[in-house]
């Protein structure tokens, strides 16, 4: 399908879609790992669209940040530069929650 591209969020960036379909970072993994957890990664992937963005995420993923919590050290006082990662994803999946489609076999 010549319309169609598929590829990485290291790859997209930059580039823009009038709809993308995005298999949300964790969706994959046993883990959340420092590298899927980034929020720029996450930020490109929600932000290629012009007018629609599908987010597909596997039943768990929630769960999977809850058996991961973030380890970046808090500073009082300090202000923050780039938002934790896990932090990022818990707000992006609490938001995309209200507009939820579950899918049944």
């Amino acid at each position: 399908m010549p319309d169609v591209t598929v590829d990485t969020a290291n790859r997209l960036q930059g580039r823009e879609y009038d709809v993308t379909v995005v298999l949300h970072p964790l969706s994959g993994r046993p883990d959340a790992t420092a590298f899927h957890l980034e929020t720029g990664r996450l930020c490109v992937l929600a932000s290629r669209h012009r007018h629609a963005c599908i987010v597909i995420c596997r039943a768990g993923v929630t769960d999977l940040l809850d058996d991961y919590p973030s380890t970046e050290p808090v500073q009082l006082g300090t202000v923050v530069k780039f938002p934790d990662g896990w932090e990022a994803n818990h707000a992006v999946l609490s938001h995309l929650g209200e507009h939820r489609v579950a899918w049944r076999p």
